[in-house]
């Protein structure tokens, strides 16, 4: 998947409060198993969506 932006994806928290992140953007971040992401939340309320970049855990 190239560089696209204003794509949007959805997700539904478990009943355990974990989120699924769809394959696609799994692929589009090069997210694998064990890698950690971060969630950045914006003055405006907006989120940043980022994978850690050196930290498995």
């Amino acid at each position: 998947m190239g560089r696209k932006f204003g794509f949007k994806f959805y997700a539904t928290v478990s009943e355990r409060g974990q989120i699924f992140i769809p394959k696609a953007l799994q692929d589009y971040f090069g997210i694998t198993k064990c890698d950690r992401v971060s969630f950045v939340v914006q003055e405006n309320g907006s989120v940043i969506f980022k994978k850690k970049e050196g930290e498995k855990r």
